[in-house]
């Protein structure tokens, strides 16, 4: 976390280049990213809920580790296929990412004239977005069902958090593993509900929030080695860092996990 601090900060107060102005968003998503894996370390430790009544109730948390966990594989995968390292590409995807989020607010029922007002400036800005979009030639990629959905919001055409998380150096098993794993635990799965059932002490809570924390550290990791490749001040700082073993060690990839489901380098 340290670490991650270090390469996130070496961009404070850094100029950014004309036309480049969406970058700041790499920044906002790697902050969410920090607070999601901070948070998850935090709840993995101990809950204590004192009661009026002078009872207190000692838990770990082992479904909201899973469920922030679960987040942040979400934020890293995003950020992931925004800033892909094509600027041009990364400055398309970013505008759909924010037609499609500035789509969600439009189509809220507004209550209050502030709420109103947004909504208002919501569609100005999605004017502007959608002519960029739609004048790219990476609008033209997608076909003509794909160009639709984009235009109706749905940022994540013609692909998956299993195929991006692929792309960014996960093993696709072991992805497909955790990742619907976790997703029990967001959805109140049966078995979520067993395994919170079944965990009736600290010790236990505390072995069963380990996979979310090992997860967490490992998509840690693969942040700090893309924010890397991307700003080379971070890059010059990561090199000198004392953690820079253990995000390696914690960065392992396809060929690192091959022998775990009997498959072959």
């Amino acid at each position: 976390i340290e670490l991650m601090i270090v390469v996130i900060n070496s961009r404070l107060n850094m100029p950014i280049e004309p036309g480049q102005e969406f970058l700041n968003d790499f920044q906002s998503l790697s902050l969410k990213l920090f607070r999601q894996l901070c948070s998850t370390k935090t709840i993995s430790t101990r809950c204590v809920f004192q009661s009026k009544t002078g009872s207190a109730y000692e838990f770990i948390d082992q479904g909201s580790v899973c469920i922030l966990a679960r987040a942040s594989i979400e934020t890293f995968l995003t950020l992931h296929w925004l800033f892909n390292g094509d600027m041009e590409l990364s400055k398309f995807r970013h505008c759909v990412w924010q037609y499609a989020g500035l789509q969600d607010r439009v189509e809220h029922t507004a209550t209050t004239t502030e709420g109103r007002m947004k909504q208002a400036s919501a569609r100005e800005q999605q004017a502007e977005l959608l002519s960029f979009i739609q004048s790219s030639i990476h609008f033209k990629k997608y076909s003509t069902k794909e160009q639709a959905q984009l235009l109706k919001g749905n940022w994540r055409v013609s692909w998956s958090w299993g195929e991006e998380a692929v792309r960014a150096g996960f093993h696709r098993k072991y992805f497909d593993n955790v990742y619907g794993y976790l997703c029990g635990y967001s959805h109140s799965s049966y078995i979520s509900a067993m395994q919170i059932g079944q965990a009736q002490n600290l010790p236990t809570q505390r072995r069963m929030s380990e996979a979310g924390l090992q997860i967490s550290v490992h998509v840690m990791a693969h942040f700090i080695h893309l924010y890397v490749a991307t700003f080379p001040p971070a890059a010059d700082l990561f090199r000198k860092s004392e953690s820079k073993s253990i995000a390696n060690i914690w960065h392992f990839k396809v060929n690192d996990m091959n022998h775990l489901f009997g498959e072959k380098n």
